[in-house]
């Protein structure tokens, strides 16, 4: 596998004559000239003659058209580099703004991490914010992997399919069969949760969650529902919220919560899908006047960094982000090297990651103390 930037690198080797050249001698053109005068990039015009995924029909046409007409013929080490083509993993961000223009620092703190990950691999990782599905099968031309992180529907799945590029979802499911699922186990977190809550004694637990229409949510959002009647606990809607994508932040956790939290009738326990959402959750408790665990206990997920040193520090699950980025960049190589799936069933697409719960101060038992045996 090439190191990065060697597609620049294969430009003393790739070359054409040009037509303006007096006889016996060879205007030596390199592959960023060619790609100039074709208006592309260096990364289409080498996918074009490499035949490699992520070009359309006409571009490549278009490419080799011109390298015939220039009678352009790549060397014996052109071929070799032609062999160990350069590999390019697009990421495709959808992320969660909070009103500041903020992002959740667990997925910052993820993608550093990959792109670290991969570079060790001799892979580059170049993260391309989608605006549209348009936007993205523009970008998805440049890339020879896919990697969507954020919210997406299932439209923009099809568009990098039917470009014949393959992907990871992380965080989602497709039913394409070149792409590859890589999801947190949400259900048995939240299983987990409210069962510890209920041995600590609490009956009135609220919830906090994102959009429905993502999966990570969706799944979260089913197991409190469900869990909480498996344990014969009271389930209140009203206190099940659902935030929207603008509001699936911090901030907006804090104004959803704090009207709710400066009432009589309020909840004991609050389990957020995100440790954003529960610092958010956090911000309204205190400012409701609300010690915690004195008066609510708070469970998060994803084990950020800041939750530890928390006064007092977060319950929450830990998604080992490590493991997590490990486990994108051996499917992003394998993807790029041409190793399809193991098969086409949704289960046998599918990574399923399960987080360790990480139990801290934020949460109190309710429960009467034992008296200690005489």
């Amino acid at each position: 596998m090439i190191a990065p930037g060697a597609l620049q690198s294969m430009s003393a080797f790739m070359t054409f004559e040009s037509p303006d050249a007096t006889a016996g001698e060879s205007a030596k053109v390199d592959i960023t000239e060619l790609a100039r005068l074709l208006g592309l990039s260096i990364g289409t015009v080498s996918r074009s003659l490499n035949n490699r995924p992520g070009v359309s029909l006409k571009t490549r046409k278009r490419v080799l058209a011109a390298a015939k007409e220039h009678r352009y013929s790549p060397s014996s080490a052109a071929r070799q580099l032609k062999d160990r083509p350069s590999l390019l993993v697009g990421l495709f961000f959808a992320p969660y703004y909070s009103p500041n223009r903020e992002i959740n620092p667990s997925a910052l703190g993820l993608i550093e991490r990959l792109r670290l990950a991969l570079k060790t691999q001799g892979v580059d990782l170049k993260v391309l914010y989608f605006k549209d599905n348009q936007d993205l099968k523009d970008q998805a031309l440049e890339v020879n992997v896919g990697l969507f992180y954020g919210h997406f529907d299932e439209s923009s799945f099809a568009v990098v399919h039917e470009l014949g590029i393959p992907a990871i979802l992380y965080d989602k499911q497709s039913a394409f069969t070149d792409q590859i699922s890589v999801v947190a186990d949400t259900r048995q977190s939240c299983n987990v949760a409210v069962q510890y809550l209920a041995a600590l004694g609490h009956e009135r637990i609220g919830m906090v969650t994102g959009p429905d229409s993502e999966f990570y949510y969706r799944a979260y959002k089913e197991a409190f529902v469900s869990s909480m009647q498996e344990f014969n606990l009271p389930l209140r809607t009203d206190w099940l919220f659902e935030q929207s994508a603008e509001r699936c932040n911090q901030e907006g956790a804090y104004e959803t919560l704090l009207p709710l939290l400066k009432k009589d009738d309020r909840p004991t326990a609050l389990i957020f899908a995100s440790d954003w959402l529960a610092l958010g959750g956090r911000k309204a408790a205190l400012a409701a006047g609300l010690s915690i665990p004195g008066d609510i206990s708070l469970v998060g997920h994803d084990n950020l960094p800041i939750t530890a040193e928390l006064d007092p520090p977060l319950t929450t699950f830990d998604i080992h982000v490590g493991r997590v980025v490990q486990t994108l960049a051996q499917i992003a190589i394998q993807l790029g090297s041409h190793r399809r799936p193991p098969g086409d069933s949704l289960e046998s697409r599918t990574v399923l990651l399960l987080p360790d719960f990480v139990k801290r101060s934020s949460c109190r038992s309710l429960r009467p103390a034992v008296p200690a045996a005489v």
